[in-house]
């Protein structure tokens, strides 16, 4: 039988861990749990390359636990895809993300909505930003007089 060892880091208790899911070609169930000495010794170039992944930088983009409704054990789902940000979720294909499940196509759904509001929050931020420039161009030194005149 085939097996096949993936790292993976996630929070335990308040803290982050380095995790390892075991998967067996031909069988249903999964192990996962905190990574265990016998786990770096059995599978040893897995481990060296999630250590080696873990220690490039990361992404640019809006963390995956920014989003609403993203739990743990989904952001790690996600992490072990390649999806580290909510823009990169929100690029997804609809396809690939079904495979691993419905409630990731319904947060890639969340994730659009979100960087179309974060879009629209930038362009206004723009937007006030020329409005104010224009307003300070126009803007003169001298006293302005608006009191109305009295009989």
């Amino acid at each position: 039988m085939s097996e096949k060892g993936i790292f993976f880091e996630r929070e335990l208790n308040g803290q982050k861990r380095d995790f390892c899911r075991i998967e067996i070609a031909g069988v249903r169930d999964i192990w996962e749990g905190p990574a265990r000495p016998e786990d770096l010794q059995r599978f040893p170039d897995e481990w060296k390359a999630y250590k080696g992944k873990k220690k490039k930088p990361r992404t640019k983009g809006t963390g995956l636990a920014e989003l609403p409704g993203m739990t743990e054990p989904r952001r790690t789902e996600l992490e072990l895809h390649d999806i580290e940000t909510i823009e990169a979720l929100a690029a997804a294909q609809e396809t690939a993300l079904g495979a691993i499940g419905e409630p990731y196509v319904e947060l890639a759904k969340i994730a659009k909505l979100q960087v179309e509001a974060s879009k629209k929050k930038d362009d206004l931020v723009v937007e006030v930003a020329v409005a104010a420039q224009t307003l300070a161009e126009g803007v003169t030194n001298e006293p302005v007089n608006d009191s109305a005149e009295r009989s």
